[in-house]
């Protein structure tokens, strides 16, 4: 049980999967902030790229300042927590593949399948029962155990 358990606990299952839908997920939303953070100083920037005279540039310039300072480290910790729970988030769902896949190459190899057994909070619970029931099945037909439930029993013990 322990060494299972260790095994299961890190947060990086499929690296290609899940570091790829953090850096996608974090690309569209920072190219999201981007567009709101110019909405933001765009005010003033303009009232900075168009005017002259000190009176209108003073109070622009202050704005600008004070978004600048407030905005840009709020934004870029935002952009840091959403990439971190992208990671945490894409082990719900890579955490289950990793482990069907397993399962199927097991069944496609002729070798007993490992139990079937996700985390209370990853997705795709109906697909592991589904794969139980299948695994179940499969050792019925060879004979190693008997189904759980229901289901014909094997041509030799029908007579």
């Amino acid at each position: 049980m322990g060494a299972a358990d260790n095994r299961r606990r890190t947060r990086i299952v499929d690296r290609q999967f899940q570091l790829g839908l953090a850096v996608r997920l974090l690309l569209v939303l920072a190219i999201l902030f981007a567009l709101g953070l110019l909405l933001a100083f765009a005010p003033s920037y303009y009232i900075l790229a168009t005017r002259n005279d000190l009176k209108s540039l003073e109070p622009a310039a202050a704005e600008f300042l004070v978004l600048n300072k407030r905005l840009l480290p709020a934004a870029l910790l935002s952009l840091a927590g959403i990439f971190l729970y992208a990671i945490f988030f894409s082990h719900r769902i890579a955490g289950p593949v990793y482990r069907i896949n397993a399962i199927l190459r097991a069944l496609i190899e002729d070798r007993e399948p490992p139990v079937v057994k996700f985390r209370d909070g990853d997705y795709f619970q109906p697909t592991a029962d589904l794969l139980e029931e299948l695994s179940e099945k499969m050792r019925a037909a060879r004979g190693n155990v008997s189904p759980r439930s229901g289901g014909n029993p094997p041509p030799s013990e029908a007579k």
